[in-house]
């Protein structure tokens, strides 16, 4: 470390030296924890370096461990900021291995610190004191989710923990990004310590990777000749910076736009974008230029593309090494950041129309087709819509109609719907208006997510939209409980259609004359009776509300709406809807 980036502070133990690491970074505002009997040293470190500052950083209570990793995750979405989750030993981290199964598949880079069972018999303070102490250790915690993780460490000195926190924010950050594990042993939390070096402001992350000119250039050459160009995404609107690049490239190029929900990659209401269906689309082009997508189609077997077309992949690690098996087809996949490498290629591009703008030749005709797809488009998904309006049990389309309406400029969606369409149903204009279920999906992400956003942007409207399957996996009452205790006020949405229709609609996929499907009997798939969802939420301070008429639903969302801006308050409505089975 260098010198001059250096102070030396006073701390009483090796816990108060951790937490003056983790102040000394600058960007965490809070510690998302489920304490154990390894915390003692951090809780009373916590008591005794707590400061009036309201900027100081913050230890919020969340009795379990996958809401806590949804919780950060969500704040990281909205700030950028990685956050630390405080879990407890071996327990505490099996608890979080869903969440950080998410995040990883995301590129959220969580900072998971968890205690140790303690290593000594009572030969050193904070050695084993209870019986679960023997019988919780483990030879290898990490083991549990490294593969999830992008480094994990357990710390074995005090004197170097300056590097291990500094290292573990600095991979963290590190395109791609990703969560780290870190794991503090008892007896070395409680060791007295008479002082501890920090580094004042952020551990900045490896510089973001540009991708080659030459490769560049060559995707110009493409997308200029091409007569039929395609643009893909599904991931690129994590970096919002990313998002008006991908426009103008497009209006550039005239090129229509699909995209896959993760994210609002595209404004949905541009006359350039043509939905999520790309290989309806594809099949069609002779250019097709992926851009933060890690699966664009279905099926490698299925002829989705023409003999003829070529496959442009961007995207940081564009073979993507960390899946075991990937097999999609690039005829030039570059390595690079795409909130930085559009801006090269749009620059590339205008130089090039102006050596030559007879490239131009088949633009305007190419725009006005593909604008006129657009509004057909558009067309068909409200007329969808409105035949489904009045169906009772509520059609999910029509819940997704009503939440689009409520939204403003200031509202942020956290999606967890899964086979419930809304972000297809409604239109997203702006950047960081709408995050959708992690690429893992591992399900009790949403309303946690929605949680962290609303700490991230109090002045913001946050609606989580969750099936009941996933809003029972989020653990909603340690969710409830931590909106209530810190006044969080976020409105939840359940899309209540009784059943795992993700296992039904796949049991489908596979038998289509199946048993299963002809005598509606789907073993391990019914849902019902449903929970009551609004009394759960209702038990925690939150206004809840049961809607199965679909004329009422509009009002409801509007009296959910109006206690979280009005009176700070967290609101629930268990929305029922119209069964798969």
């Amino acid at each position: 470390m260098a010198q001059r980036d250096i102070q030396e502070i006073p701390v009483a133990s090796g816990a108060e030296a951790f937490l003056a690491q983790i102040r000394s970074r600058g960007v965490v505002r809070y510690i998302f924890a489920n304490t154990g009997t390894d915390h003692g040293p951090i809780i009373e470190a916590l008591a005794r370096t707590a400061t009036e500052d309201p900027n100081d950083v913050q230890t919020l209570v969340v009795p379990h461990e996958q809401a806590a990793v949804s919780m950060a995750h969500g704040y990281y979405n909205i700030t950028g900021k990685p956050q630390v989750v405080l879990v407890h030993t071996l327990p505490g981290t099996a608890n979080s291995v869903g969440g950080i199964m998410n995040a990883q598949s995301a590129n959220v880079p969580v900072i998971l610190v968890a205690g140790r069972t303690p290593v000594t018999e009572g030969e050193l303070p904070g050695g084993k004191s209870r019986p679960i102490h023997w019988r919780q250790e483990s030879r290898d915690q990490g083991s549990i989710l490294r593969e999830f993780v992008k480094w994990d460490y357990e710390n074995r000195s005090n004197k170097n923990l300056p590097t291990v926190v500094s290292r573990a924010f600095r991979i963290a950050m590190t395109e791609p990004r990703g969560p780290v594990y870190l794991v503090l042993p008892r007896e070395w939390l409680c060791e007295p310590m008479t002082s501890t070096v920090v580094s004042r402001g952020p551990s900045e992350p490896a510089t973001k990777n540009q991708a080659d000119a030459q490769a560049l250039g060559t995707a110009a050459d493409l997308l200029l000749e091409a007569k039929s160009p395609l643009i893909a995404t599904k991931y690129l609107g994590r970096n919002p910076e990313a998002v008006a690049a991908l426009v103008e490239l497009a209006e550039l190029l005239a090129v229509p736009v699909v995209q896959l929900l993760s994210y609002v990659n595209f404004p949905t209401d541009h006359p350039l974008y043509l939905g999520t269906q790309i290989p309806k689309h594809a099949k069609n082009a002779d250019v097709v230029f992926l851009i933060d997508i890690d699966v664009p189609w279905l099926s490698l077997s299925e002829e989705v593309l023409r003999p003829d077309a070529k496959v442009i992949h961007l995207e940081r690690d564009p073979l993507f090494s960390s899946i075991p098996v990937w097999g999609f087809p690039a005829d030039l996949a570059i390595s690079g950041c795409s909130e930085i490498a559009l801006p090269a290629l749009i620059e590339i591009v205008k130089r090039k129309l102006a050596h030559d703008p007879s490239l131009r030749r088949d633009f305007e005709e190419r725009r006005k087709r593909v604008e006129a797809e657009h509004h057909s488009m558009i067309r068909e998904r409200d007329a969808r819509i409105q035949a489904v309006r009045n169906e009772k049990p509520i059609h999910p389309l029509w819940v997704s109609r009503c939440l689009g309406e409520a939204m403003d400029e200031k509202t942020i969606v956290i999606c967890e719907t899964v086979t419930s369409p809304l972000g297809e149903a409604i239109d997203l204009r702006r950047a960081g208006c709408f995050f959708n279920t992690p690429p893992a999906g591992h399900l009790g992400w949403g309303l946690g997510a929605a949680i962290g956003s609303k700490l991230a942007a109090p002045d913001c409207t946050v609606i989580a939209a969750q099936g009941d399957g996933a809003h029972m996996f989020s653990v909603p009452t340690a969710c409830h409980f931590t909106a209530q205790k810190y006044g969080i006020p976020v409105l939840a949405v359940v899309y209540n259609n009784q059943a795992w229709n993700a296992s039904i609609s796949s049991t489908r996929e596979l038998y289509p004359d199946g048993v299963a499907h002809k005598t509606r009997n789907f073993p391990g798939c019914d849902l019902s009776p449903s929970p009551r969802f609004d009394l759960i939420a209702q038990a925690c301070g939150a206004h809840g509300e049961r809607v199965e008429d679909p004329a009422e639903l509009p009002a409801a969302i509007r009296r959910g709406l109006k206690v979280v801006r009005e009176e700070k308050r967290q609101a629930l409505l268990d929305v029922i809807c119209k069964s798969p089975i």
